[in-house]
């Protein structure tokens, strides 16, 4: 049983890991798109804001109707990233509080 307390710890952690990643990596490559489309750089805070309005209701702005459009796949995994970012750290510490007071993996 504790063999499986330590496979989840390293599968939970290796998610929030790949995670944050997968945020980092595709929030750089979808700015760029919108910097060599609609030009600027891509650290423009035009851009940032686009991908924060992205997946969160209609395409308002210019910007993020083009990336639906264009990039519908990269933004379903955004969207992923996303929602693993938010329930992998709720679901470690629920694995190591159990792995604490059930398994009494960490004491005595």
């Amino acid at each position: 049983m504790i063999a499986v307390f330590w496979i989840l710890v390293a599968a939970l952690g290796f998610a929030i890991l790949l995670a944050a990643q997968m945020r980092m990596l595709l929030s750089i490559v979808l700015r760029r798109a919108l910097a060599d489309k609609f030009g600027g750089k891509h650290k423009d805070a035009r851009y940032r804001t686009a991908l924060f309005e992205v997946g969160r209701g209609a395409p308002t702005s210019e910007d993020t109707l083009y990336l639906t459009t264009e990039y519908p796949r990269p933004l379903a995994h955004l969207a992923l990233a996303r929602r693993v970012s938010l329930i992998a750290p709720g679901l470690l510490l629920i694995v190591v509080l159990a792995g604490r007071f059930a398994l009494g993996v960490f004491g005595p």
